[in-house]
């Protein structure tokens, strides 16, 4: 276990490296950030996540990805660092390369209002994606908190700066800054003792232009394995009204893993 001294020391880590995150250029890919958050942590917690796919036959595929996740809380504060990537081929051409990182603060002002602020940063060969950064601070809201059902709403304005594979897009610019509103509602349903169930859904629309709009939603089951191991299975619906040249606007990714926490 980490003493007091250590988990402040971990904090202010946290909180130098948002602060220095947020004075590069920020952005934001529509990725749910509510699975990284972990509401039933009090200290400092690692999580670390991991997948592989094999598959021969009429096709050769493989994929694989990696996960970790920095967790700490301590008193009002909560902050959490997460990182992503995953790779994949299939009959020996690259199919998935992608890497991403996001960087949050929470400090509660009372039990059901958190003000929250975050910063993220992703790439993404496969779908033209060279760099996004994302930076933005809103505030979350809770409902219901109890053990076995929590409803929570967040609402934040976010900078969004994205660059694109210019040799590969024409009528889509290769590099745009823009300001959405990300708005997102996650239901958290503890089935029994070992087994969950979460759902969280964004929304995000451009201020200028409403009409550019970015839905996910993702829902998830998880199955205690042990204390410290959970199968996860989750399916994620994502859409993007304004997509790159040759991307599809919907896309849906079926996934299932171990997570391990310590």
């Amino acid at each position: 276990m980490f003493s007091e001294r250590s988990q402040k020391g971990v904090l202010v880590c946290l909180l130098l490296g948002l602060i220095s995150a947020a004075t590069v250029q920020p952005t934001c890919a529509q990725v749910n950030t509510e699975k990284m958050r972990a509401l039933d942590v009090d200290g400092f917690r690692t999580t670390l996540g991991g997948d592989v796919a094999f598959q021969s036959g009429n096709a050769v595929l493989f994929e694989v990805g990696a996960r970790i996740r920095f967790d700490l809380r301590q008193g009002r504060h909560y902050g959490f660092l997460n990182g992503d990537v995953r790779y994949g081929e299939e009959d020996g051409e690259r199919f998935r390369n992608r890497s991403f990182a996001h960087l949050r603060y929470a400090y509660r002002i009372i039990p059901w209002l958190i003000p929250e602020t975050f910063t993220q940063v992703e790439q993404n060969g496969f779908t033209l994606l060279q760099l996004r950064f994302l930076y933005g601070a809103g505030v979350r809201v809770r409902y219901v908190d109890t053990d076995r059902f929590r409803l929570f709403q967040g609402t934040t304005p976010m900078l969004e700066v994205e660059n694109l594979n210019g040799s590969q897009v024409v009528r889509h610019p290769s590099s745009t800054t823009t300001v959405r509103w990300s708005n997102y509602l996650n239901v958290r349903l503890r089935v029994s003792e070992t087994t969950f169930f979460v759902n969280t859904t964004y929304v995000q629309p451009r201020f200028d232009t409403p009409e550019d709009v970015r839905v996910l939603n993702e829902a998830a089951l998880g199955v205690k394995i042990t204390d410290h191991v959970t199968l996860r299975v989750a399916l994620q619906v994502n859409y993007d009204s304004q997509a790159p040249d040759n991307v599809e606007d919907l896309d849906v990714i079926l996934q299932n893993g171990l997570q391990v926490s310590f």
